[in-house]
């Protein structure tokens, strides 16, 4: 007889409900920038999945498969496009000073592993301000800020973001599958997409939300649906409407769990996760998005295949990577000219 899954929200309902992960943010409030560090207290497996046609990233195609180096350790997420990938070469001199890294056999030399991802947020008015010393600079800070405990919303990577017409930012959320499973998932959401159904106060992740992380959406908004036609028109309420420019939007995330999954699962857990990300934002994954998922395991609990069928567990990490999108959109606070999510949800407009 099969047991009963129980399935919640994790203790913190943040990615660090996954043992051994701190999250640090800095953010440069005059660039309207920032930056999101995740440090990991021993090295985890990592591989990562590329949605979009146009990443700004970082040691991705290490974390394939086919590749050998199996672990990694820290992932940095960042604004500034191709400028904030400069945090990597920061994180990795930090890193070697703790001698973290792939072990040179026969050496004492040692290689930091430090992925990277960064978001497109800038503008005619921080553009001759940025360059990759800014990142450097914040890289240090969001090291030392390393927490278990973090602010969703428009803190580190976040600031900057937008989300279709409205206020993006950093979100995150956790599953806990009965006693002893944990996925978390964090993301920054800076999409061409909205995260809100058009001519409706919903979010598209609100049938996912846990114990009220996204103000009881759903609940408070139900009605909306009496009197509710499809609209194929999305150009209103997304970036379609402004003649957007390729390369100019992102949305990157992590999923991390404790399940001791190989690299090639994890990779299959990033790819099968972008129906979470389509749930939560419409549309996803297109030509003028960089989205970008990593998948990473602490590998502290076995994973047994007939406990768990793994496509359950993909399905698991895929809602939780949804509710994080929500969570961030619905966190975010407003800035001159540009609504929030949370704004219209609850009828402050």
């Amino acid at each position: 007889m099969q047991k009963k899954i129980n399935i919640t929200a994790g203790k913190k309902n943040l990615i660090s409900d996954v043992e051994g992960i701190k999250v640090g943010n800095a953010e440069n409030i005059k660039l309207n920038t920032g930056l999101t560090f995740l440090k990991l207290n021993h090295k985890y497996r990592g591989s990562a999945y590329t949605f979009g046609s146009a990443p700004a990233s970082r040691e991705v195609e290490l974390l394939q498969p086919n590749n050998t180096v199996e672990f990694i350790d820290g992932i940095s997420l960042s604004g500034g496009s191709v400028f904030g990938l400069a945090s990597g070469a920061e994180y990795v001199d930090i890193l070697k000073q703790e001698n973290r890294g792939f072990k040179i056999k026969d050496t004492d030399i040692s290689i930091p592993i430090v992925p990277c991802a960064g978001i497109y947020d800038l503008t005619t008015k921080n553009y001759s301000a940025i360059s990759s010393s800014v990142y450097k600079n914040l890289s240090h800070e969001a090291y030392l800020n390393s927490s278990e405990d973090f602010s969703l919303g428009n803190f580190g990577a976040g600031i900057g973001a937008v989300a279709g017409t409205q206020k993006g930012g950093l979100g995150s959320a956790s599953t806990k599958i009965s006693d002893d499973i944990i996925i978390g998932a964090i993301t920054i959401v800076n999409s061409v997409g909205s995260a809100v159904i058009p001519g409706t106060k919903l979010l598209y992740s609100s049938i996912y939300e846990l114990g009220g992380e996204m103000g009881n959406n759903l609940r408070k908004n139900f009605r909306d649906f009496e009197h509710y036609q499809c609209q194929l028109d999305i150009s209103e309420t997304t970036k379609l409407d402004k003649r957007p420019k390729d390369r100019q939007n992102t949305t990157i995330s992590v999923i991390a769990t404790n399940l001791d999954l190989n690299k090639l699962e994890l990779y299959n857990l990033a790819k099968m996760s972008t129906s979470g990300l389509s749930r939560a934002i419409r549309p996803a994954g297109t030509s003028l998005d960089g989205d970008i998922i990593f998948a990473i395991s602490s590998c502290q609990r076995n994973y047994y295949k007939k406990e768990y069928n793994f496509s359950f567990i993909c399905s698991a990490a895929s809602d939780t990577l949804t509710r994080a999108i929500g969570r961030a959109v619905y966190s975010a606070k407003g800035i001159k000219g540009l609504k929030t999510v949370k704004d219209l949800v609850t009828n402050k407009e």
